[in-house]
């Protein structure tokens, strides 16, 4: 994908330029965005400055995701007004995936730069429910990520 500057070097259209450790620049536009302009009818709850939904490629039942409306990279790029946000909803979505389940604990967390396995360019947070028998030895937790540092 070239890179298409407009006069003075300043980038044509809406894209936003993001940078990661191991990749040149690399160009999105918020209007192909899956999470900004959310349709209504995906949001399971919202304040001011985020809102929550469904992950299309959940991993367990009850998988949510919590969204700034505003398109950042990642979550070292938000307010301080956001992470508060963020974490507020993260507490509602609790009780939304409760209404419907009843899970024996949560997994909450960031996935910050393709290194760390983002995906999509524009914070989400990760809120999902973890069930008794999910998988054969839950012990780490997130440290599963590096599969050989999960036994401790």
């Amino acid at each position: 994908m070239g890179l298409h500057l407009a006069p003075g070097g300043l980038p044509k259209s809406r894209h936003l330029f993001l940078w990661t450790a191991k990749e040149k620049f690399r160009m999105h536009t918020t209007t192909s965005c899956p999470f900004c302009s959310p349709p209504a009818d995906v949001i399971v709850a919202k304040n001011a400055l985020c809102y929550a939904r469904k992950d299309r490629y959940p991993v367990a039942k009850g998988h949510l995701l919590v969204i700034p409306f505003r398109h950042v990279p990642d979550f070292f790029s938000l307010t301080n007004e956001e992470k508060y946000a963020i974490m507020t909803l993260v507490d509602e979505c609790k009780l939304v995936i409760e209404e419907n389940s009843n899970p024996a604990g949560y997994n909450i967390g960031f996935n910050v730069g393709t290194a760390a396995g983002q995906t999509v360019m524009h914070c989400h947070c990760h809120v999902i429910p973890r069930y008794r028998g999910d998988t054969d030895n839950p012990r780490g937790g997130v440290r599963g990520v590096i599969p050989h540092k999960r036994e401790y």
